[in-house]
């Protein structure tokens, strides 16, 4: 089902800061972040966003690439986040993790006050030795699924998943996947507009969404109106088809005003609106990986105008299809000609 990304305030960022940590795990979502608040200080000067670098040691920190990172802050004297960056760590985490309990403590205390985390990769060690994940979702690099597995039984891991999220809580199995969810999570802390843009100076072509690849412990859907669900799947179905507010009134056997209003307490979307996304959605992937042209991918997407899809799209994307596919194809690479 269609995610909507949570509202996210970002007026202060957080960034756990430990030895051995692999530095692009923070550096890539900060550098995403930036780019956010730029193109929002194209239309209008952007909220003051603190951004710390906290750690339990006054000294500066050395991380696996060699970086020397000098706190700003020590975990005591941070006060509370909206955004907590949690990095991976090289080698095997389980040690250092044991040998920080203040670490721990700190984050159970930055949880406990509403923080949102972006945990990468063998981080997530930290969540699950704070508690925070038992019968939660929860993924990390592959090479420590098991021993991670092992170590916290209690946490469900989701081997075949490379983002999860659980609550205020989200799991990034590497750094790209981090990037994934940091389109995601500044299309709520900024808007679509901004979240496209990002997307696309960080590689969009090479990547997949976050309704496409998360697992969240309310998965299979984020609501518990069995109505709307199953429009939901009948729109999935059905796409390609004219569907028209008429016809979901008469599958669900609701008069139009009722289904826009539960429709919209349900998926935060209208019917039409939820409708034409999907329908988004299926030209992008034609666009990325078929030769099709322009007006038959819309046709096969469900949109009986082409033009109407091509001004749909390029709002959506900031570029014309003609434009995002020529994106994609001259920077994709292939093993076999």
């Amino acid at each position: 089902m269609l995610k909507q990304p949570i509202s996210l305030s970002i007026r202060r960022v957080f960034i756990l800061t430990i030895e051995h940590m692999i530095s692009t795990s923070i550096t890539l979502p900060l550098e995403m972040l930036e780019a956010a608040r730029t193109y929002q200080d194209i239309h209008k000067p952007p909220d003051k966003t603190d951004i710390l670098f906290c750690s339990n040691q006054e000294n500066a920190v050395t991380t696996t690439g060699g970086l020397r990172i000098t706190p700003d802050s020590p975990l005591s004297a941070t006060g509370h986040g909206d955004l907590i960056l949690i990095p991976a760590l090289w080698r095997n985490p389980v040690p250092l993790v044991r040998k920080n309990p203040a670490i721990v403590n700190w984050i159970k205390e930055q949880h406990k006050a509403g923080a949102v985390f972006v945990v990468a990769g063998t981080g997530v060690t930290f969540m699950a030795a704070a508690g925070l994940l038992n019968r939660q979702p929860a993924t990390t690099h592959w090479f420590y699924m098991n021993t991670l597995q092992r170590a916290f039984p209690a946490v469900d891991f989701m081997p075949n998943h490379l983002i999860t999220r659980a609550g205020r809580i989200y799991c990034a199995g590497s750094v790209n996947s981090v990037a994934d969810l940091m389109v995601h999570l500044i299309e709520g802390a900024f808007s679509t507009t901004i979240a496209r843009k990002v997307e696309q100076q960080f590689s969009h072509e090479i990547r997949k969404s976050f309704k496409e690849t998360h697992f969240a412990e309310d998965h299979k859907t984020a609501h518990q109106d069995e109505v709307i669900v199953a429009l939901q799947d009948f729109i999935h179905q059905h796409f390609a088809n004219d569907i028209s507010i008429e016809d979901l009134c008469r599958l669900s056997d609701l008069n139009s005003r009722t289904l826009n209003r539960r429709f919209r307490e349900a998926a935060r979307i209208t019917p039409m609106a939820y409708v034409r996304q999907i329908r988004l959605d299926q030209a992008r992937d034609l666009l990325k990986n078929t030769n099709l042209g322009i007006a038959e991918i819309a046709v096969q997407a469900g949109f009986s105008d082409p033009d109407y899809f091509a001004r749909l799209f390029k709002r959506d994307y900031q570029l014309t299809p003609t434009e995002f596919r020529r994106s994609v194809r001259g920077k994709l690479f292939y093993l076999n000609d």
